[in-house]
């Protein structure tokens, strides 16, 4: 990635925003949309694609964090019904979890919309790093799941909380906490759990978006651009994994975090 897009990712400068879109730029947006809704319907990380590509368009980096989640809810309303379409998800165990990331979601947004940009890379790159270390390490332990899924428990009441916390305040690499709840935690297949994941994201994302539009730090023209590639990146990944099955997955979800974690570390 050039450097002057890592730069001001952290300077934030305001540019022109919308205005500045040609219809050459909807396209490269929309096309880099598509690219992170199929990663993160897959897997997660497909917002650190988007993110330097908002501010290289002239939005702030608060601005992008935010408008980021008009497609991020869009690709999951996407994804969501491609999985209920193959009839994969536990709707019981979302209805279970989703309380706890609602809140936790809040309390992510409002820190996020409160705290300083320089802040934010450098803690969620550490964070992502460490996932990184144990994906590839110790894969089994985060990806293998027992395939015998169980009620969730207090732990996963609080894992629940923490993810919401992270999903609000940042949102890219949030499936990769989830997908480890949800398969090494909880005993769910890869693909299952992936199923499970959409709507869980889709649930706090209902929340937080209208909470970073409230402080002002969503480009909605910009957002509608997201919106169109990211449904259909959504529906795409949800797609290819009913039919390539966990395996893919895995390389995907490795491949994914390795790659954020070194990018949000180095700040490139």
């Amino acid at each position: 990635m050039d450097a002057s897009i890592s730069a001001s990712l952290i300077a934030a400068p305001a540019l022109a925003g919308a205005e500045s879109l040609t219809p050459a730029g909807v396209a490269l947006l929309a096309a880099i949309a598509c690219l992170a809704g199929i990663i993160n319907t897959m897997a997660g990380g497909g917002g650190l694609l988007v993110l330097p590509a908002l501010v290289w368009f002239g939005l702030p980096a608060g601005v992008a964090n935010g408008t980021m989640r008009v497609g991020v809810l869009l690709q999951n309303i996407g994804s969501t019904l491609a999985f209920r379409r193959e009839k994969l998800g536990d709707l019981g165990v979302v209805r279970r979890l989703l309380p706890a990331m609602v809140v936790g979601a809040a309390l992510g947004t409002w820190a996020a919309t409160e705290l300083p940009d320089d802040l934010l890379r450098p803690i969620f790159g550490a964070i992502l790093v460490a996932w990184a270390v144990v994906l590839v390490v110790r894969p089994g332990r985060v990806l293998d799941g027992a395939h015998d899924p169980r009620p969730p428990g207090w732990p996963s009441q609080v894992a629940s909380l923490a993810i919401g916390v992270y999903g609000g305040f940042l949102q890219a690499g949030v499936g990769f906490p989830l997908l480890a709840l949800l398969i090494s935690g909880l005993g769910y297949g890869a693909v299952p759990a992936n199923a499970i994941k959409v709507v869980l994201v889709l649930g706090f994302t209902a929340v937080s978006l209208p909470l970073f539009a409230w402080a002002g730090q969503v480009d909605w023209a910009i957002g509608a651009v997201l919106g169109v590639g990211s449904v259909v990146g959504g529906w795409l990944g949800a797609l290819i994994q009913v039919r390539s099955g966990a395996a893919l997955v895995r390389w995907v979800l490795v491949v994914a975090m390795v790659a954020s974690g070194a990018l949000m570390a180095s700040g490139r």
